[in-house]
């Protein structure tokens, strides 16, 4: 079963000056586990005002982020809930989300920050190789290490331009890796992500890029 992490922000009633809603936060922070594949996060709120408020729209920033409220009327010291749902795919790092909450009682929005945290299921060094122009065309190398826990068998590199040719090499099976790139040329400008493809253990697909350029 997988576990997450949350951090939130503020933990008391966010009044907003004049509004009846008050949000139990307006940021929360998530970091998720190596190999989930979805996070959900939730904001709660109140109506501590004295007319019933509805949610008339709820927007994101970003198709990786789908939200929704748990309904649309909330009658006077009633509570609810803006639901949301980040889809992870194949993203690493920091990711800042904004979710648009639009209600009867004003015509500015309430804007919630999400920010997701997504750690790195391997540690590519470098990532990116570069040759100048005109140098010689030669061998150079990225490590791939996956992250502790993690076992990825990684068994092909593809670049995504034909400028570029790769060659995977096994150094501890599903542990190290290391990848050698060179360019046909130097003659021309040229760039290219390599994806390199393996399965971990657990039998999810993982893919990684890494980058080649000629400048």
């Amino acid at each position: 079963m997988l576990l997450l992490r949350c951090r939130f922000f503020l933990l008391v009633l966010v009044p907003l000056p004049g509004l009846a809603l008050e949000w139990k936060s307006l940021t929360v922070s998530v970091t998720t586990v190596p190999l989930q594949t979805t996070q959900d996060v939730v904001f709660e709120f109140k109506n501590t005002g004295t007319k019933p408020v509805a949610v008339l729209d709820v927007q994101t920033n970003c198709d990786c982020l789908a939200a929704s409220a748990d309904r649309q009327n909330y009658a006077p010291g009633t509570g609810g809930v803006i639901k949301a749902r980040f889809t992870i795919g194949d993203r690493v790092g920091l990711y800042e989300r904004v979710i648009t909450v639009l209600t009867d009682e004003s015509a500015d929005p309430v804007r919630l920050l999400v920010k997701f945290e997504v750690p790195d299921l391997v540690t590519l060094t470098p990532r990116s190789v570069v040759w100048q122009s005109g140098e010689a065309a030669s061998d150079k190398t990225v490590e791939l290490t996956t992250s502790a826990g993690l076992e990825i068998a990684f068994a092909e590199a593809q670049p995504t331009n034909g400028d570029f040719t790769s060659t995977l090499e096994t150094v501890t099976a599903g542990r190290h890796y290391r990848l050698h790139l060179k360019p046909r040329s130097t003659a021309q400008p040229a760039s290219a992500a390599i994806r390199v493809f393996g399965r971990e253990k657990s039998g999810h697909d993982v893919v990684v890029s890494a980058y080649a350029t000629v400048q």
